[in-house]
């Protein structure tokens, strides 16, 4: 059975890239535009990994991260953050809040693919 993805970003063509791109390697893939929708949708159905944008209007992928860790249920879904920011604050917050992977954009397919794959391992 297909690995499920949620892409959680307010660009939607950053959305339909990934989406796209994931889907062709046989992933599933389920989009949120913003962080209440990916919190929504991430209790719902539990997916095997979230890509996470940092900066949306409402919530940022900061809260929507610690939300997703704090909670029962996606406390252990891996988490990539995929974002426009390479502070290096930003980083090391992300990266101490239970990110997985950090993706400055823009990036090479191939990278993210492979992160993908790293952060699925483990994962039944």
């Amino acid at each position: 059975m297909a690995k499920t993805i949620l892409a959680v970003d307010d660009e939607p063509d950053v959305l339909l890239i990934v989406k796209t791109a994931l889907e062709s390697e046989g992933y599933q893939v389920v989009t949120a535009s913003n962080g209440p929708d990916a919190l929504a949708l991430a209790v719902e159905m539990t997916p095997d990994l979230i890509l996470l944008d940092v900066m949306m209007p409402g919530m940022s992928g900061f809260e929507v991260l610690r939300n997703l860790k704090a909670g029962d249920a996606t406390g252990t879904i891996p988490v990539i953050m995929l974002t426009g920011v390479s502070e290096r604050s930003m980083i090391q917050e992300a990266l101490s809040s239970g990110t997985d992977y950090y993706i400055v954009k823009p990036f090479e397919f191939h990278d993210l693919l492979g992160k993908v794959n790293d952060a699925l391992v483990g994962t039944p």
